[in-house]
């Protein structure tokens, strides 16, 4: 099975913190005996694209990297394409560019911060699915002239580093200003161990209903916290703590407006998506309730589901696509915060 995957500026939104929470200490992780290891191919492909002297020299440079040219720049014969040629020469050519670049790697790319963490997720994933092979591992500095921060796939990821500078680089990507928060380095293996997720989390094709979307957002999470044991809650679902205590503290009402609004066998796409789509807040619900909601709602079932049933393995809880026998059997219902 082929996975692509791409987060693009105009569609992945979050609004995030990077600020320490306490959510790992119920965190199932592995043994570091039986964790597979895995030596990982990671390249930083800038070096060389700073170092072209012609045209000539781009055209060897997207010769040697053939999946780089179809799936992250999607010219599959990007090296016999005389304006692509031309494009990334001056791109690369341009001082403005290669001084952005040396920012990018003091913050991002010093190692052994990036590749390390990548290093540990992929032996991680491996560890539940055996057959499981890493991809190769990019890294390019793109100036946001491709639209693009990250490209995932079955054999390569790129990351587009300039995206991830966070809130103190010179040079950050248009984007909403709740969105710009999520783009920080924290960030970059926790939105790569989600879209990885995407190859597992089975779906009943005939399943519409918000429940259905809830629950495959929640296995996502639960996902990302088993591969990720050491990451924080906030980093996963991309939420301030402060917004995480705000929405443990209202929970009752939450769950109480899903119940009166009869939301969980919603089909109505557009209302779906307001609960569990991507904006700054979910208005229906008050101006503090963040976007996304449903999400950490169906995140919170699938917790409360796999507690209640140890025998059930990861692998198990992916493959699974009957988001109602999850929700039922879990019998998640939120407790009223103390002082209520």
């Amino acid at each position: 099975m082929f996975l692509r995957f791409f987060i693009y500026t105009f569609i992945v939104l979050a609004l995030v913190s990077c600020k320490e929470d306490n959510s790992k200490k119920e965190r199932i992780s592995i043994p570091q005996d039986k964790k597979p290891k895995l030596q990982i191919h990671f390249e930083n492909l800038s070096q060389e694209l700073f170092n072209v002297k012609s045209s000539e020299d781009v055209k060897v440079f997207l010769e040697k990297h053939p999946r780089f040219c179809a799936e992250y720049l999607e010219v599959p014969n990007a090296a016999n394409d005389p304006k692509m040629i031309d494009f990334m020469y001056n791109l690369y050519s341009n001082e403005q560019l290669k001084a952005f670049y040396e920012e990018s790697e003091k913050y991002i790319n010093q190692p052994p911060y990036l590749k390390d963490q990548l290093k540990d997720l992929f032996e991680n994933i491996k560890y539940y699915y055996p057959d499981y092979s890493a991809p190769e591992v990019n890294t390019i500095v793109t100036g946001f002239k491709f639209n693009k921060d990250l490209s995932v796939s079955d054999s390569l990821v790129v990351i587009s580093t300039d995206y991830f500078l966070g809130p103190k680089a010179e040079f950050r990507p248009l984007a909403y200003e709740y969105f710009l928060t999520r783009y920080d380095k924290p960030f970059i293996t926790p939105m790569i161990a989600m879209a990885l997720s995407n190859k597992y989390n089975e779906v009943d094709p005939k399943d519409e209903t918000m429940l259905a979307h809830m629950i495959y957002h929640g296995k996502t999470l639960y996902f990302m916290e088993r591969v990720l044991p050491e990451t924080p809650d906030s980093l996963l679902i991309m939420y301030p703590q402060k917004t995480i205590e705000e929405v443990e503290n209202n929970l009752d009402v939450i769950w109480a407006h899903f119940i009166d609004k009869k939301l969980f066998y919603e089909t109505k796409p557009r209302i779906i998506e307001k609960y569990t789509g991507e904006a700054p807040k979910v208005s229906e619900i008050g101006d503090k309730c963040p976007g996304r909601i449903g999400r950490w709602l169906g995140w919170q079932i699938v917790r409360k589901y796999m507690k209640d049933h140890p025998e059930v393995t990861v692998q198990e809880l992916m493959a699974d696509n009957d988001a109602r026998k999850i929700f039922e059997e879990s019998r998640y219902k939120p407790k009223k915060p103390s002082g209520k």
